[in-house]
């Protein structure tokens, strides 16, 4: 078969077909009609000599051909289209793009403030979308193109996933001003000896810093859980409890209420990494949303 004579459209819709694996959200996918989108499966078809998908209870399954080809076709769009964006311009300041990031609730907080200002600078007319996202589910969203980056604590992805660490950001306690811990040098057994506020999006009880006071012999109470940052103060501000939460969202908070903040007793993290599909890379629009996002988070804890 000579592909230089295969429409690239028709790649393209091959490729969503066998990442959806569904009529409608392929069309969807590259912004196809479903009519169009089944026309389109019809010609692959003919052109293949053979059905391609078939359909199952769970959807439509990719044959045996189809997953030969599959990983040809895609990478010979990725080159198609790296090949036209070589050289193209993008001018931010005239753009009317809509440039979308998932992220985690940390990595929103510790960003956001930085970003807006320089994208509604930069780019006065484009749209700037955050949608809240964990970790665990950036690769499956940015396969299906929802959203143009993750932003997040990214464990493993797949191969067809880049991604960088963007800045560690050390855990800190923070308390009302006035509260007995603060003073005196904060140890590992009076950190775990009081009555602590977790916040935890998805409504875990407990994380990876309750295995770190384990190693230690140590176990701490969680006695207000809470969705996002934005509830400590105001749990703080009337009690006597204590949260732990990364420097970044400690100096937002701070600055917004009569807080203390104290070093935490151990070695604890927060890592904030960007991700984004390889097909994206070269794209101007794209690379320049990335550099954004790079510079909204540089300081001087950025590695």
């Amino acid at each position: 078969m000579d592909i230089r004579a295969v429409d690239l459209n028709l790649l393209k819709a091959f490729d969503a077909l066998a990442t959806e694996r569904a009529v409608t959200r392929a069309a969807g996918r590259i912004g196809l009609s479903q009519p169009a989108m089944s026309h389109a499966l019809s010609r692959l078809r003919d052109l293949f000599g053979d059905d391609l998908f078939v359909r199952t209870p769970g959807g439509m399954e990719p044959t045996a051909r189809a997953r030969e080809i599959a990983p040809l076709v895609s990478a010979a769009i990725e080159r198609i289209e790296a090949a036209l964006n070589l050289g193209a311009g993008f001018e931010p300041a005239t753009s009317l793009a809509t440039f979308t990031a998932g992220m985690g609730e940390y990595a929103e907080v510790a960003l956001v403030g930085r970003l807006a200002e320089t994208f509604s600078r930069e780019a006065p007319n484009a749209t700037l979308r955050l949608l809240a996202m964990h970790g665990a589910d950036a690769a499956e969203q940015l396969e299906r193109g929802t959203i143009d980056v993750a932003v997040a604590h990214l464990r493993a992805l797949s191969p067809t996933i880049e991604t960088t660490l963007l800045f560690r950001d050390p855990f800190v306690v923070v308390a009302r001003k006035g509260h007995p811990i603060t003073r005196e040098l904060l140890t590992v057994e009076a950190y775990a000896a009081q009555n602590h506020v977790l916040v935890s999006p998805r409504g875990d009880t407990s994380g990876a810093l309750d295995r770190i006071l384990v190693d230690y012999g140590q176990r701490r109470r969680v006695a207000l859980l809470v969705a996002t940052y934005l509830a400590v103060p105001a749990a703080l501000a009337g009690s006597d409890l204590i949260a732990t939460v990364p420097s970044r969202a400690a100096s937002l908070i701070a600055a917004h209420a009569e807080i203390a903040t104290l070093p935490l007793p151990v070695d604890f993290s927060a890592t904030v990494s960007i991700a984004w599909h390889r097909r994206t890379t070269s794209e101007p629009a794209q690379a320049w949303f990335r550099e954004l996002l790079t510079q909204a988070a540089g300081g001087d804890d950025l590695l």
